[in-house]
């Protein structure tokens, strides 16, 4: 039942991505298409969970960055409703990182200077700080799931294998520091293979690194498996004291 109704939800979005393609100038037609996939999330994952866009920051994150500095901007955040968040306008926010379940890059047509782009914000966003739970039980992932969704990519999904090793050299950046899971929908999806063996029951090596289907469907499915596991982490709220503490100053404090 899951399965038949995620593929025919991949086949929708295809459909939609169609019709966003009347639209009389480029930048018209991503906004659509992103919003297909919120549109998406927001029915079917956990009510304890919801949709944003923006940036995601950590308890040392620092105000009005310089250009060099400048945070990544995210497509689609998957956060937390029970932590805090910085609003700045409607639609656009900064998460706490401990708060951020997963992340997703929407993409017209995938290349390979956009996977890029997304393995750096990937890499940057898996570095910050993500404290425990408040309370001393459960616990919250290591990292953010990555994942990237795109309506159109190369023909051949063995080929975004190639750039993850080309992108990792020029990076510096191991394999597993890039992006979990893309998607090319109506072609097929790559991932980690850790991940999809642990999903998918695969036998792989320390040498295979990604695992690979070129397929019409079942390539959302796949990503919404791993969603469904990784959304399991949820526990209680972390501690973010550490976003506070340094601006506090008890020398002066008085006490009677």
């Amino acid at each position: 039942m899951l399965l038949s109704h995620i593929n025919a939800i991949e086949k929708v979005l295809l459909a939609q991505s169609e019709a966003a393609k009347n639209a009389g100038h480029p930048n018209l037609r991503g906004g659509p298409r992103e919003w297909f996939i919120r549109d998406f999330l927001e029915n079917h994952i956990p009510t304890s969970l919801e949709i944003g866009q923006g940036e995601i920051i950590d308890e040392d994150s620092e105000p009005n960055p310089p250009p060099e500095r400048y945070r990544p901007q995210v497509d689609i955040v998957i956060y937390r409703r029970d932590l805090p968040k910085i609003t700045y306008s409607k639609g656009n926010a900064a998460f706490l990182s401990e708060g951020v379940m997963a992340t997703i890059e929407v993409k017209s047509y995938l290349d390979q200077k956009q996977l890029k782009e997304a393995c750096k914000a990937s890499i940057k966003n898996r570095s910050l700080i993500r404290t425990p739970p408040l309370h001393g039980f459960g616990k919250i992932p290591t990292d953010i799931a990555y994942y990237v969704i795109a309506y159109d990519g190369p023909g051949n999904i063995g080929n975004i294998a190639k750039w993850f090793r080309k992108i990792s050299n020029e990076v510096k950046e191991p394999q597993d520091r890039l992006v979990d899971i893309v998607v090319i929908l109506g072609k097929g999806v790559i991932g980690n293979s850790n991940i999809l063996a642990g999903l998918l029951d695969l036998k792989v090596t320390e040498k295979n690194h990604w695992a690979y289907f070129e397929q019409i469907d079942t390539n959302l499915f796949i990503m919404f498996m791993h969603m469904l596991t990784w959304f399991s982490f949820l526990s209680s709220p972390p501690d973010t004291s550490g976003y506070i503490k340094p601006y506090l100053d008890f020398t002066s404090i008085n006490l009677i």
